[in-house]
This record gives structure tokens, sequence and C-alpha cells, in this order.
């Protein structure tokens, strides 16, 4: 069944949402949303007018009054409206879209971190747009410009950074692309209203910390859209690994990816396994290309 049908019974009636060519509409979002379905997950997010905060729609909250939500295609969209993330359903967690076309290619761009160092002009050439015209595609498409892609997309992994490791403050802070500290902690309190440290108060009270396995190592939370079949994956990539470089490992049942990677002059490691009972793969990177 097509997740974007739109024979599926009983309209919701008062739900809004924001345009755009990546999103469903109001009824078929408000559907998914009170059915938790997972083919949704990523395809657009829930913003509470009641609560001020925007969800994914497989949050396990309560299901809002349709004339409460606002639908947006995209977290930076949401948080542009004044909608700060979900500590529950964690929206830095939601899987991307697939769609491709100029707009995602330079989004992924940015997400990977095109414009840590601010300068849109580079990013511009490489994708051989002039600066007016990148901007132009970014806000006809998601509603927001570069800045405020790039922006939440930091925002969004220092959230991550803070619920699911022990890493410090300031390195929660240069890892997600953020020249200082201090602008770190200003543009969280803006956008948030709240300061990183009760981020990672309520990520520990939670359990939604995974956190640091050991001396060595750093482990965060991957979701994906269902269905994905990890152990025929595996079975693929076993088939075709390289020795010496990467192995298919017995774990559990459900079997470990691992890597030897280099990063720049980094060199170091990559584990991957499945998260049992959830849509999540579990990564665990070496310490020394977490730095």
């Amino acid at each position: 069944m097509d997740p974007f049908d739109q024979h599926s019974p009983g309209p919701a009636t008062g739900a809004q949402h924001s345009t755009s060519a990546a999103l469903p509409s109001a009824d078929s979002c408000y559907r998914a949303l009170a059915a938790k379905d997972t083919r949704f997950d990523g395809v657009f997010f829930t913003g509470v007018k009641t609560t001020g905060i925007y969800c994914r729609p497989v949050c396990t909250a309560k299901t809002p009054r349709a004339t409460s939500c606002t639908f947006f295609a995209t977290a930076a969209k949401a948080e542009a409206a004044g909608f700060r993330p979900c500590l529950r359903c964690r929206p830095e967690l939601a899987p991307y879209a697939l769609q491709q076309n100029l707009a995602y290619a330079v989004w992924q761009r940015i997400a990977a971190g095109a414009l840590n160092d601010g300068d849109l002009e580079r990013l511009s050439q490489e994708v051989g747009l002039s600066s007016r015209q990148l901007r132009r595609v970014l806000v006809q498409h998601f509603g927001v410009t570069p800045v405020e892609l790039a922006q939440t997309q930091r925002l969004l992994f220092s959230k991550k950074l803070l619920q699911e490791t022990a890493l410090p403050m300031a390195d929660v802070a240069f890892a997600a692309g953020f020249g200082s500290v201090r602008r770190f902690n200003a543009l969280f309190a803006a956008r948030y209203r709240m300061a990183p440290t009760a981020v990672r108060r309520a990520g520990a009270t939670s359990g939604a910390t995974i956190g640091v396995l050991g001396p060595d190592s750093l482990t965060l939370g991957l979701a994906y859209r269902p269905p994905f079949d990890w152990p025929r994956m595996l079975a693929y990539l076993a088939g075709r690994a390289m020795p010496g470089l990467e192995a298919v490992l017995p774990d559990d049942e459900r079997g470990a990816y691992v890597r030897s990677v280099r990063l720049g002059d980094a060199h170091g490691w990559l584990r991957v396994t499945q998260d049992a009972g959830r849509d999540q793969l579990r990564l665990q990177v070496s310490a020394s290309l977490a730095g």
C-alpha cells in the first residue's frame, strides 16, 4: 500500500500543513500520525501548537487534536516556525527522505557540514549555482534559507550527542560544527528555549543515553524506516568484504559489520549492529575518529 494513499478512511478536520512539494495532504499526515505509521517517519514532522513542540509521526505521546497540528516537510521548517524538538521521539533520529533532486543534494552537503565554516559562496560554486540561486532553490523546496538549514542540522546533531553520549559540552559544540561553545549555547537557548545541560539531564532520565562504551569508542543510534532486512544486508556485505579492510562477524545472532576507516589524517574503525526491538542500527566508532 502506498503510504501517500488518499483513500484510507476517517479524514481529519482542522489540521494544517506548510506548503512543500514533498509533503502529503494534512488529512493524510494526521491519519499517519494517529496510526503512528512508520512509513511516514522522516517524511513529515508535526508541530503541536498547544505545546510548541514538534514530533515524528511515530512519537509515543498521546495524539493531539487535529486542530492543534501543523505539518512540516523538514525539521528546519518546523524550527523556523518556532517549534522545538520533542525529547521523547527525538526528531534528529528520523530517517532521511530519499528524494533525488537538486534541493536534496544540496541539503545532504549541508547536513554533512558544508556550511560549518559559513562559506556559502564555495558551496554555490560546487553545485554550479550562484549564492542567490542556491538560496532560492532551498527556500522554494524547504521554506528556509541555507543558513537556517545548516543551523538546524548542527543543533539536532548536538542534541543527539547530548542525549546519546557523555562527551563534554565543548566537544559536543565543536563536533556539531559550531565555531565556539558560546555560539553553541546562545543558539541552543534561543532556538530551543532551554540550556544544553537540560537536554542531557532529560536524556539520562529517560534512559535514552547510549553513551561512551569504554575509553576507546563512541556509540550512536541510526534510525531507519522499515522494512529493512538486516540479515540479508549482512549476507550481501559478507560476500563482498575486502580482506583486511572489512568483515562481518557473529553477534548474538544479529551479526555485526566492522570496517577500518580513514578520514583525512584520522585512522580508526567502525562497527554496526542492529538494535534489538527498535527500528535502529547501532554505530560504534573508535575514539580516534570521534574527535
